[in-house]
Formats: C-alpha cells, structure tokens, sequence
C-alpha cells in the first residue's frame, strides 16, 4: 500500500481497470509538455481503437508547438460536470493533486493514476514506476500488453504519439532518466513509425517538431533570458527569473519561456538550473522548475516547497512580495543543496 492507503498497483493491475471500463476520461498536469500529451492522446486513441468512449482534458491550453499531437478532439477543455459521462477517471504523468492547477477538485474523483515520478502525492489507486522515464514508456508497455494478446491492431499513429511522449521527457535521450528498457521501447516504435506508409511523420520529423520548431516570439524569449539570466553560487547555480513586467516589456507570453529552464543548464559549469516565472494569476506566487547535471536531489528541494518530481527535474511554486525575495529564496535553497552535495562528497 502506498502512503494515504492507497493501493498500489502494477501495470496489469491498471490494464484491467482500463480494459474493464467502456468510456474514460483522462487527465493531465497543468502546462502540458510532451510526455504527458504523447502519453495520454496515445492511451486514448489505444482505447478507441478497442470500441471505447475517451478524452483527455487538461486547465490549461496545449502549448503551439506541441498541437501536433493533438487526435480526435481540438482541445483539452474541461466542460463542468461532464465527468459524469465517463465510467471511469484517470490521470495520466500527473504526481499530485496540485498538478492538475485549475482542475484539483477532481483529484477526488478520479480512481487511477499512471505516473512515473518518485517523489509523488498518491491521490488514489496508482501504477507509479519510477524508473520509467516517461509515462510515455508505461503507455507504451500497455500497447505491447494489448497488441500481443489481440485486443488492439499494431497502429504507427500511437506509436508516433508514444515516440513524441518518450522522447521529450528524455530530451531526445540525452537525460540520465533514459536507460536500456527505454531505448529499447524507442526502438520498437521506431520500427513501426518508420516503416509504415502512411503519410504520416517519421521519428526524425517528430523531433524536429518538439526540438527544433520556434516561433519567432519564442526566440525573443531566449534573448529576453539571456539578459535575465544570473549565475550564482561560485557559478553552479544558473537562474532565469522573469516577472511579468519583463515578460510585458520582451513582448512574449508565459508560453514562449515555457522551457527556458534549458538555457541556463547550457552554462559550462552550472549544475543546477533554475526558472522562477511569476504567476498571471497572482503575481504573489512564482513557479519554479529546475533541473540537475550532478548527483544532486533537487525533487528533495522542490519537495519542501509542496512540489516534487524526479531527482534531476522537478518544480514548485514558492510565494514571494516581489523578485528579489524570491529570487533570493530559491537561490538559497538550491545553493544549501549543492552545499550538502559537496560535503558529502
């Protein structure tokens, strides 16, 4: 049992919950990435396929650069009460009530959970697997399950889905998260995408899309970060931090420095990069994500502020009356991490 007396189940366990189910809606953290699209439209379609009702909802919009993904459905809006449609609720990479932003009230609801971050709030019965680096990888485990026991035909466009989940959350496997089963799951679905003739993108195209397609607003952001940016703590600490003043003044929206936190990690020598972005909804509140290029549990830090995540990827949100304190908060949390880390070394 996992902690608040939740079960805890495997992944045959929550196959049969989902195989037992005609209809399903699926949620998914707030700000959206590639994983936990990838992941949940391939669930969905893999559903569909199988005769089944299944949507994925979501407070918050899907990022431009990631629409792409998008299958049978325009958005992921949530519409009140239609939850009531569904037999069963799940969520998909999502760790905690608290990920679901708008959508928290229905943590209550939902019933199953399919996640792969360590350091996560059970909400309900889950089939956590920290070691997968994405919960595209889980998703992709079912796909096996389903296809070789006959209950779902071999499909390139769910692999194309899983391939996106897996490796954005493996930075095109360049994270440490990324390990033999993980390749091997790329491998098999590399396969299918690449050999099908069906118009559709094959896995380089796919990258392309999630790595290297900016908009010219997004570039701006990474100026705009290039002149926010502060390094710290004998410069293994990079911070970006915009309010919204700076992000009014750049002409960019809190969509174009959605991944900003990869600029400073790009620093030779930081080890620990950091973006702390002021909320629109209150300017009181910062989101910070971080990231870690050493031996360095930054979930753990993440974790004292209500947040959590992986070891080398995690984000909170901290309250502070302007950016300087805030600034000031996470530089001090961070840099007692490194000091620890360097201590016991």
């Amino acid at each position: 049992m996992t902690e608040n007396n939740f079960p805890a189940l495997s992944l045959g366990d929550a196959s049969r919950i989902l195989l037992d189910a005609d209809s399903a809606l699926i949620f998914i953290h707030r700000n959206p990435d590639g994983d936990a699209l990838g992941s949940s439209f391939a669930l969905a379609q893999m559903l569909r396929q199988m005769g089944k009702t299944a949507r994925v909802v979501c407070c918050d919009e899907i990022p431009r650069r990631l629409r792409f993904l998008l299958r049978e459905q325009d958005d992921c809006a949530y519409t009140e009460g239609m939850e009531g449609a569904f037999a069963l609720l799940c969520s998909v990479d999502t760790a905690s009530p608290a990920q679901l932003g708008g959508l928290s009230s229905m943590a209550e609801k939902i019933s199953l959970a399919i996640d792969h971050h360590g350091a996560n709030e059970p909400y309900c019965a889950n089939c956590t697997v920290p070691t997968a680096a994405a919960a595209g990888e889980l998703i992709c485990n079912l796909y096996r399950m389903w296809t070789e026991a006959g209950l779902l035909r071999r499909d390139a466009d769910i692999c194309r889905l899983l391939y996106a989940a897996i490796v954005s959350d493996t930075g095109s496997f360049k994270y440490s998260n990324s390990t033999r089963d993980t390749l091997l799951c790329a491998a098999d679905l590399m396969g299918e995408i690449n050999a099908a003739d069906d118009g559709g993108d094959d896995v380089a195209m796919i990258c392309h899309r999630i790595f290297e397609c900016r908009t010219l607003t997004e570039l701006y952001a990474q100026r705009a970060g290039i002149d926010a940016l502060r390094i710290t703590h004998n410069g293994e600490l990079g911070i970006v931090l915009f309010t919204l003043e700076m992000i009014k003044n750049a002409g960019i929206t809190q969509e174009d420095i959605g991944n900003i936190v990869g600029l400073p990690r790009t620093v030779e020598g930081v080890k620990v990069a950091l973006s702390v972005k002021q909320s629109d909804d209150d300017p009181t509140v910062w989101r910070v994500s971080s990231r870690a290029s050493c031996d360095i549990d930054v979930s753990a830090v993440c974790a004292s502020f209500g947040g959590g995540g992986h070891k080398r990827a995690a984000g909170c949100t901290i309250t502070a009356p302007d950016a300087d304190t805030a600034f000031s908060i996470v530089a001090e949390a961070f840099g007692r991490a490194l000091d620890e880390a360097e201590a016991e070394a």
